[in-house]
């Protein structure tokens, strides 16, 4: 059986609410559903279904055994202590999702159930896992939202229930409207002695001194390799707060030593999910903490707890692996159970990606903590989100939740803002434009947000045209160019903006490149349809920069990211295979088979060198259309789970490390190896996931085509079954 995966790399995006930036690449076109799912979009806001269940993280979750062995732990528990006690216990499930935790009630004896799902396609489908198992009898499926169930004879519910038992929250805990839906189901849908599961909720805080995550918050100044300051940072961006979206991300991956811990994990939030007067929307704690170690509070680091049970037997930490109660315990079993590979520190853990830990950035202080300084951490949540302050007292004026000011956490995303940031990459551009321009250059920047076009303006040209379509970065550009009085600039709104005159004089045209539309790294050979475009009036001796870019591919065996599209089969000894199913025929319309990952929270080993897939240049033959052939010879082939694909900007024709821009690994990677690749923080990869991991010949046959017209890149990978 040939599995063949042509790919289109350059697509209509929708960003799913869910993903935030980590929402997978897609084609948005819509296709008529099967008839076993019915297409409902009318009923759900126009939204693409196909995209939405495809990358719904339903399966995610059910990947998730901590999760599904605690619910179903915690369900066990409290329906025998309900019997136990002469109770009967009726139950109602939440967003029941594929029906998995309402079959665990049955399963633990649960007098009855009554499941609500508001996602009719996903309603459909737990409809029919429900019957699959031999439940359709004893499990009431709801397909409304909870705010929209009635109770009473004869109505979706017969009688309000004593036991809740569902999952609403997000990385942030209270995102997805878990304050809201709680209180109404509390208020409408269960008893006053009603026993929730989970139980209660604890938000922890630990505050750090954290570069590496400040430099995807706050831009630095820009020197060159002399200490020379070519550009400093305006005061309204340096002040500002940032964005108010949450930073979610694997914080067990951060890189040893990147960060001061200088405190203890402190609790700041208890959400006790029975009582109703206690869910309110907006709170202010205040804690009083003493420094660990000595350094600036940059940041907090956020992670939330699950007492599952009113008992609290049943405990379910999202702690990073430095603070996680079972880490010590987990890392030993894996020792004792004979595995001979060793794990990254962080993977020893449960691994999930539907839940995280967040960063969120604090108002900077100017004077560092000494160790064992007193100060006050200030914590607040509103409905939806959570922020965080610091001060050497307690506070009466409140902190109020941050909101980007200077348009630079609008224009670009975290990862972008790293990349300005990134010393190793910037000198490589700087000491480039000193051997190559001089006081005569024209430069034209074809790309947005450019600081490094900009500071080719303080190195002596003679003029820099930045082209800025963006009115919002557009903003933020000329705010640098007026705190750093950068005279000779010049700012096209448009390609078409660049008049004949003018073009005539440029001599170099460069690009880093970079466009906020892109999601996957070569999406930004858009640079290469601008200069296409333009070439009739740019001179035939213009240096193009950089002049070429070269994808390559890594097969490699991650050691969880797989599960996000691995299929369930059986969860917990239920059958799954329905949704298995649902979600593999809409992801095979909505998604693209690579999707862009930031790879470096996600470890992986490599199972063969990098292989050169193609090389599109920018100088000569951009126009044509290229087609490459080749084998991704693997080791150990049974291991294989993912093709990691990237590239990298060669600045001029050398191919010399010093003029590459690499969006790949930090350190080439030449052969097969138990040592986790390790990544560029700053940038997100492609990923190819494979949907499945038959038996495999050590040998895969790929195909990659660049269409010029299109300024997409297609790759097909001949994944063979034995």
């Amino acid at each position: 059986m040939h599995a063949y995966v042509w790919v289109a790399c350059k697509q209509n995006v929708a960003f799913a609410a869910r993903y935030g930036f980590r929402s997978r690449n897609n084609c948005a076109l819509r296709y008529q559903m099967e008839d076993t799912f019915q297409d409902s979009a009318s009923e759900d806001g126009g939204f693409d279904l196909r995209q939405e269940i495809a990358r719904s993280a339903f399966a995610d979750m059910c990947h998730d055994w901590e999760r599904n062995q605690k619910y179903d732990r915690a369900l066990q528990l409290t329906i025998a202590r309900l019997h136990a006690a002469g109770q009967q216990a009726h139950v109602l499930d939440i967003g029941t999702g594929s029906g998995l935790l309402s079959m665990m009630a049955i399963r633990a004896g649960a007098d009855s159930v009554v499941a609500c799902e508001a996602f009719r396609p996903m309603a459909d489908c737990a409809e029919r896992i429900i019957a699959a198992n031999g439940m359709q009898d004893r499990i009431r499926l709801v397909k409304k939202r909870s705010t929209k169930v009635t109770v009473g004879p004869g109505q979706d519910m017969e009688r309000r229930a004593n036991v809740l038992v569902t999952e609403l929250f997000d990385t942030e805990l209270i995102g997805e409207g878990a304050l809201g839906t709680y209180r109404h189901a509390l208020q409408h849908l269960l008893t006053e002695d009603v026993l929730t599961i989970p139980h209660q909720a604890t938000v922890y805080a630990q505050v750090v001194e954290c570069p590496l995550a400040l430099s995807w918050q706050q831009l630095k100044t820009l020197s060159n390799a002399d200490g020379d300051i070519l550009l400093r940072v305006p005061p309204e961006v340096a002040s500002c707060r940032g964005s108010s979206a949450v930073f979610d991300i694997q914080l067990s991956q951060l890189p040893a030593g990147s960060f001061n811990v200088l405190t203890d994990p402190v609790p700041v939030f208890k959400f006790a999910w029975s009582k109703h007067q206690e869910l309110i929307n907006d709170r202010c704690e205040q804690s009083v903490c003493h420094a660990r170690t000595a350094g600036f509070p940059q940041a907090v680091f956020m992670w939330w707890d699950l007492t599952m049970d009113r008992e609290g037997d049943v405990l379910l930490s999202c702690a990073p692996y430095w603070a996680h109660p079972e880490h010590e315990a987990l890392k030993k079993k894996h020792s004792d159970n004979g595995s001979k590979r060793r794990l990254p520190e962080g993977n020893y853990i449960p691994w999930r990606d539907h839940w995280m830990q967040a960063v969120y950035f604090l108002p900077p202080l100017k004077i560092p903590l000494q160790r064992g300084q007193q100060f006050v951490l200030q914590s607040y949540h509103d409905e939806f989100s959570l922020w965080f302050g610091v001060g050497e007292q307690s506070v009466k004026e409140p902190l109020t939740a941050p909101h980007c000011t200077c348009g630079w956490h609008i224009a670009q995303s975290r990862s972008r803002i790293g990349q300005l940031n990134d010393s190793l990459r910037n000198k490589r551009y700087l000491n480039y434009f000193e051997r190559v321009f001089s006081s005569d250059s024209v430069v034209l920047v074809l790309s947005e947000g450019s600081l490094l076009g900009l500071a080719a303006a303080r190195m002596g040209v003679k003029q820099v045209l930045l082209y800025e379509p963006n009115a919002i970065s557009r903003r933020c550009m000329e705010a640098f160019v007026e705190h750093n009085s950068v005279a000779n600039v010049r700012f096209l709104p448009s390609a078409d903006a660049l008049e004949p005159e003018q073009a005539a004089t440029i001599t170099h045209v460069f690009a880093e490149p970079h466009f906020p539309s892109a999601i996957l790294p070569w999406d930004n050979l858009h640079y290469g349809d601008l200069l296409k475009n333009l070439r009739p009036l740019l001179p035939a001796s213009v240096t193009v920069i950089p002049a070429s870019g070269t994808l390559y591919a890594l097969p490699v065996e991650f050691v969880d990211l797989y599960k996000i599209n691995a299929p369930l089969g059986s969860c917990e000894g239920f059958d799954l295979t329905l949704m298995d199913q649902l979600i593999d025929q809409h992801s095979t319309f909505a998604d693209s088979p690579v999707e862009a990952q930031p790879l470096w929270e996600y470890p992986s080993f490599p199972l063969a060198g990098t292989t050169r897939l193609i090389e599109i240049n920018f100088v000569k033959d951009f126009e044509q259309s290229k087609l490459e052939r080749g084998e991704l010879c693997v080791s150990e082939p049974e291991r294989l789970n993912g093709i990691a694909i990237w590239i990298d900007w060669h600045l001029d024709g050398s191919h010399s490390p010093k003029t590459t821009i690499s969006s790949g690994p930090l350190v080439p990677v030449e052969e097969s190896s138990d040592e986790p690749t390790r990544w560029n923080t700053n940038w997100r990869q492609g990923v190819h996931l494979l949907r499945k991991t038959p038996n495999r010949k050590g040998t895969i046959p790929w195909s990659v085509k660049f269409n010029p017209v299109l300024s997409n890149v297609y790759f097909r990978f001949d994944e063979e079954e034995q």
